[in-house]
């Protein structure tokens, strides 16, 4: 399946087809939806609308049959908080010094072949939710933050207006609400469902 659209990125229909982990959300009136999917440790061909025919994603892949369906890419860092960090700024995350995990791994020898890295994602860094904002739009994001722990360095500060979010690894069941006290899943409730739901209400 291959679909065809022309693309102004960021003011443009995005959709990256992945199970649901995190996700921007954002709605305007004048302007379309743009729902982004984002996902730790998922093949490109783990879902259905790239070929996989083994696991049923049906919605999904109806979103991806009348969204935008990405078919090439680049990571240069294919983990948690390098790959958030390049998606919310746009740049390779060695530019922005976010080159692993927050807070890393800390093996002995990492200091002395690699430098420091960059414990959260810098207040000057623009990102696409500011971006957005400038053109209108409202931003939400829910899900897995993981690019800086602590009132500062969480999505409010970096143009979203709303925000329910954890941070990763080892996470807690609870979620850090802008304004609300904290929220976690009803018992038995998967978190993807969870942050679902939270997605669902934010743009009606």
């Amino acid at each position: 399946m291959s679909t065809q659209v022309r693309c102004a990125w960021p003011q443009a229909l995005v959709l990256a087809v992945v199970t649901l982990a995190s996700a921007v959300v954002v709605e305007a009136a004048d302007r379309p939806n743009i729902v982004l999917i984002f996902v730790d440790d998922l093949g490109w061909k783990d879902i259905g609308c790239y070929g996989n025919d083994f696991v049923d994603t049906p919605r999904i892949d109806a979103l991806a049959a009348g969204g935008l369906r990405f078919t090439d890419f680049y990571a240069s860092g294919a983990v948690c908080s390098p790959t958030r960090c390049a998606l919310q700024s746009g740049q390779n995350q060695a530019r922005i010094g976010i080159t692993d995990f927050i807070p890393g791994h800390w093996r002995p020898f990492e200091r002395v072949i690699t430098p420091r890295p960059t414990m959260a994602l810098p207040l000057a860094t623009v990102t696409v939710a500011e971006a957005l904002r400038a053109s209108g739009y409202t931003t939400g994001y829910i899900g897995k933050w993981h690019l800086g722990t602590g009132a500062r360095h969480q999505p409010s500060a970096q143009g979203y207006d709303f925000a329910a979010v954890i941070n990763g690894p080892h996470l807690p069941g609870r979620y850090r609400v802008q304004g609300r006290p904290e929220l976690k899943p009803k018992p038995g409730q998967y978190r993807t469902d969870f942050e679902a739901e939270l997605s669902i209400d934010f743009i009606k």
